[in-house]
């Protein structure tokens, strides 16, 4: 192609004949692009440039500068020495334009001979007219972009670029395009047919590129940074669809009208696609993608294909920051361009001066210079590899003319990082520390090597683990806290020496916090293996694939490093996290462990044990919570008491029950009937913050009793008292029978989705309709002891009388500030009495001094209960005190115990359950009225009728519907006869899961059987 160009500038000036084409060593011409054939011919400067370098003055000012250069930096020099003059020539004699165009048509033939209709295609194009073609690129055009047009790219789209006078801003060269992105690479895959040989060209980059994206993106956004036509968007589309991901890609190019041909060719192909990728095409800079529409951080993939070597270096370099600002952390650059290596060494130095001067590539000395990788470095990436493609016919680098490079956009090291399953890869300096365990030294290789497994799940203040190193038949899970507090090991000695029986088991203490939140924290374990001496263990993120572990025996006292660093890498092999605790406690409750009475008996002496050893320190935590009242002492009473009855009554409510038959004499067969009260499996117990320890405990009595294993999900609102139970609980329950599990709502719903087998929850109406709706997704059971608006019917009485009866309501609210779900929610008070029991309200708020000001759980929970006051100041009973409270009511945790005078109905305090210290007092004329009240409500968990009229305890209790009735008591007595369970009914819950049978039979399937002596024959058998 090249033998039929006119004469070079350089040629034009010395008036020369054309020489030889001159082949690159070790690389034949048919290895050789078609840009790199079309400008081969050139004079042999460097025989020029080599007598240049060897003159004295030369070598008498330069001579070392040369001398620390290698062959393809001298090229560069030398090419740079002559283009400044190449330039001028072109300049003086106007041969450029006869130039291009030879070198054009000569493009063009060839295309033809390979089978790309190259004029024809471009003729097609353009006889669709030119108004036509003007007006889609005007629909194209972003007038913000054109304006802000980077002077480098304005030089090439008002002036000459390639083989075109305005090459980037003239509808021949975007016309053309399609055909010579086709043949510039062709030589690349000579046997396939061009499209093939493109799209097999981008599918390598592709697949290299997508190699390292995390397997978690799933929907992928990618950006084709200066597309052009969108040849290269349209193959790594079809790379995508080929893959079957689901994506959506955007080609970006800088030309509208190249943007306008794009947009039109991607009409012309949306019928041969499969649809699993959605396209766009957008006039825009790459260097100023936020033009576009494209945020910090909101792309997966950028591809970068055949672009740089047509920019200056400084704008290359800025190309590399601005896909780093759009890369999501973890996103990939897909990088591919000529190859400056085999560039340097497989063109002459006249030749790469002629396609600089000629415009062809006006920046190419820049790019050839341009160390890309360094440059991605600096502008934030990681650079994970760089290739070429078809290494079946390019045995190295060196000799391909294209060059891909693979980088990374660092993901970002969180909390998240840490989940999922890695693998021991290796240990360093290893033997050190075996031998302060007193491992034997011919043991040492077996230790070091022994496969060893971890699977993590981090939270803020605890890690969970599964730990499995199989050939020491060692595994265990557990939760540990990053609070720098001491705690009960799980291990029961080192892990080196699990496989042996020298060192006896036996209970050790650890702690552990961060060093730098969130990827490195470190252990601490003092008298580690009874020899005395401190051992660190430090975890520290090195990667996103990557946990390093650094070991340090040291002196206790002055932390003088006895041994280490010894260190272990280990390598993620999954994303995936630990096996939920639900499914551990399903395999483990698939081995019987927990259907034996005794080990039922065991587990409830536990739970008593649990609670009664560590009463202070409940009380504690449940005051720094906040919880109302915090004294856990008479709740421990309580508690006691309902695990000896429930022991007491164990045998009799697990025995199986003989049910007579209820069939004719002569329809029967011989055999029994029973019914079997078998264990649900795994309980989840959700409980509230208002009593965050006592409903874990007491619905944890009855799931044990029926044989289940539980998992305890405390209220993050008292987050004191859930730290304690989770530490407590791997000390009473080491066999994990009885796990907890912190956190939130998305905990609650992974635990949920396991599934569990049955749920206890105990909370509000809202939370539970959630928790109903997630269950109901799985058909898991459940139990929901839930609250509800508590009516309290109070007949006329004696002044006498009535002071009782607001003695106990009053009490109750300021007890417990009104944050139980037993407390009377409002009063329902009879004509007759009103007044004076408005009065003895009144008197016996104001009596109460400070202490009617009741701590709420938290500010948010006081704003919600003051903010129902809104609107009632006139009501309100005792007035509303008009001085900011002091102390620690200054947080906004506090709300004055106050009744409200008739409220209106419809207000949001007569709708919504209270739980908080107030008290509406609603007038009725008689007890019919006050039943009528009630019957038109929700149903509540407990309704209270205060009255010396049998008839009305009768009538009420016939009249009325709710979870319990309490006739003339409160919520002590009502909760005092371990025979009678406390439950809901309607929308104050349903089932029981407090104390005796009824907490028994409710987690517990009862399972009909028919033991027959002899094979009973169904009727209909015998008929057919």
């Amino acid at each position: 192609v090249a033998r039929t160009r006119g004469i070079t500038a350089h040629q034009s000036c010395k008036r020369r004949p054309p020489v030889a084409l001159m082949a690159s060593p070790g690389q034949s011409r048919a290895e050789q692009g078609q840009v790199q054939k079309a400008f081969a011919a050139q004079a042999d400067w460097e025989t020029v440039f080599k007598s240049f370098l060897q003159h004295d003055t030369v070598q008498e000012h330069y001579a070392e500068l040369l001398g620390q250069m290698d062959e393809k930096e001298r090229k560069l020099i030398e090419a740079r020495t002559l283009l400044p003059m190449a330039k001028a020539a072109y300049a003086k004699n106007d041969s450029l334009p006869a130039k291009r165009t030879g070198i054009l048509e000569g493009y063009r033939n060839f295309a033809q001979s390979k089978g790309i209709d190259w004029r024809a295609d471009a003729a097609k194009l353009e006889s669709r007219g030119t108004t036509t073609w003007e007006a889609e690129r005007a629909a194209v055009r972003s007038e913000v972009v054109a304006a802000s047009m980077p002077a480098y790219y304005r030089a090439c789209y008002e002036g000459p670029i390639h083989s075109y006078g305005h090459g980037n801003g003239e509808w021949m060269a975007a016309f053309d395009a399609p055909s010579a992105y086709l043949l510039v690479h062709l030589h690349h895959y000579p046997d396939l047919s061009p499209q093939a040989a493109f799209d097999m060209l981008h599918e390598e980059l592709d697949k290299l590129t997508l190699k390292h994206l995390a397997s978690s993106v799933s929907a992928l956004r990618c950006i084709d940074i200066g597309c052009g036509v969108g040849t290269s968007t349209f193959s790594t589309v079809r790379s995508l669809e080929g893959m079957g991901r689901t994506a959506s890609v955007t080609g970006v190019d800088l030309s509208d009208y190249f943007i306008a041909v794009a947009r039109h060719q991607q009409l012309q192909l949306e019928r041969e696609r499969k649809g699993t990728v959605t396209l766009n095409f957008l006039h825009g800079d790459g260097l100023s993608l936020g033009t576009c529409g494209f945020r910090d951080a909101s792309v997966d993939v950028v591809m970068l294909s055949e672009v740089t070597h047509e920019m200056p270096k400084v704008s290359s370099q800025a190309v590399f920051v601005e896909a780093v600002r759009v890369l999501a952390p973890g996103g990939v650059l897909g990088y591919m361009d000529l190859n400056p290596s085999q560039m340097l060494q497989s063109n002459s130095v006249g030749s790469l001066v002629d396609r600089i001067a000629t415009s062809n590539e006006p920046y190419l000395d820049e790019y050839l210079e341009l160390d890309v990788p360094a440059a991605m470095r600096a502008a934030g990436l990681e650079v994970l590899e760089e290739t070429w493609p078809n290494q079946a016919k390019y045995p190295s680098l060196e000799s391909c003319s294209l060059r891909i490079i693979i980088a990374r956009k660092p993901p970002s090291l969180t909390l998240d990082t840490w989940t999922g399953k890695w693998a021991l890869e290796s240990r360093e300096n290893w033997s050190a520390y075996l031998s302060f365990l007193g491992v034997p030294e011919a043991g040492h290789e077996g230790a070091t090597s022994a496969p060893d497994f971890h699977e993590y799940q981090l939270g803020e203040t605890s890690f969970f683990m599964d730990h499995r190193i199989p050939g020491m038949g060692m595994h265990l899970r557990f939760t540990a806290f990053l609070d720098g507090e001491w705690s009960r090991s799980p291990y029961p000695k080192p892990t080196a020496l699990m496989s042996g029986n020298d060192q006896e088991e036996k209970e050790h203490r650890w702690k552990s916090s961060w060093i730098q939140y969130p990827t490195c924290f470190e252990t601490t374990m003092p008298d580690f293996a009874g020899k005395g001496k401190t051992v660190t263990l430090r975890r520290e993120l090195a990667g996103v694939d990557s946990i390093k572990y650094t070991v340090h025996v040291l002196e206790p006292e002055s932390g003088e490093i006895l041994v280490g660093p010894s260190f272990t890498w280990m390598k993620r092999t999954s994303r995936e996290g630990p096996n939920s605790v639900v499914q551990e406690l399903k395999e483990r409750f698939g081995k019987g462990m927990s259907k034996p009475l005794e080990w039922r008996k065991k587990a409830l002496d536990q739970v008593c044990a649990m609670v009664q050893e560590n009463i202070e320190a409940w009380s504690a935590m449940q005051a720094k919570d906040h919880v109302t009242p915090s004294n856990f002492d008479g709740a421990n009473r309580m508690l006691q008491g309902a695990a000896a009855f429930c022991k007491a009554g164990l045998e009799g409510w697990a025995a199986p029950q003989t049910k007579p038959e209820t069939i004719p004499p002569f329809m029967q067969t011989e055999g029994e009937w029973q019914i079997i009260p078998e264990p649900k499996g795994v309980v989840l117990i959700i409980a509230p913050w208002n009593a965050p320890l006592l409903l874990c405990v007491l619905p944890l009595l009855g799931a044990l009793a029926a044989g289940n294993l539980c998992v305890l999900k405390p209220s993050e609102a008292a987050p004191a008292t859930s730290r304690l139970l989770a530490r407590l609980v791997p000390k009473y329950f080491p066999d994990r029978s009885v796990v907890v599990e912190e956190g939130g709502r998305e905990v609650v719903e992974a635990l949920i989705a396991a599934p569990c087998d049955h749920i206890l929850f105990t909370g509000g109406g809202s939370v539970a309709r959630k928790i109903a709706s997630l269950a109901a997704q799985h058909l898991t059971p459940l139990t929901l002891e839930l609250g509800g608006k508590n009516p309290c019917f109070v007949d006329k009485a004696e002044s006498e009388q009535l002071s009782l009866y607001v003695d106990e309501i009053i009490s109750t609210k300021a007890y417990f500030s009104g944050q139980f779900c037993q407390c009377q929610d409002y009063c329902l008070v009879h004509k007759d009495v009103f007044d004076e029991f408005a009065r003895l309200i009144e008197q016996k708020i104001s009596s109460l001094g400070e202490q009617r000001h009741c701590r709420m759980i938290n500010a948010a929970h006081a704003r919600r209960v003051m903010a129902l006051l809104d609107g009632q100041g006139e009501k309100a009973l005792p007035p509303l005190p008009s001085a900011e409270p002091t102390g620690y009511r200054g947080e906004g945790q506090t709300v004055p115990l106050t009744a409200l005078i008739r409220p209106e109905l419809h207000s949001a305090v007569m709708q919504e359950e209270i739980f908080g210290p107030l008290l509406p007092l609603i007038e009725v004329a008689s007890a019919e009225e006050a039943m009528a009240f009630v019957a038109q409500r929700p149903k509540p968990l407990v309704a209270y009728c205060y009255s010396q009229e049998p008839a009305v305890w009768a009538s009420f209790a016939d009249s009325t519907s709710s979870g319990n009735l309490a006739v003339n008591c409160g919520p002590w007595r009502l909760q005092s006869n371990f025979n009678v369970g406390i439950g809901g009914v309607g929308e104050s819950g349903y089932g029981h899961s407090i104390w005796g049978q009824l907490a028994f039979d409710g987690s517990s399937h009862h399972k009909s059987i028919f033991f027959g002596k002899k094979f009973a024959v169904s009727p209909w058998a015998a008929k057919l």
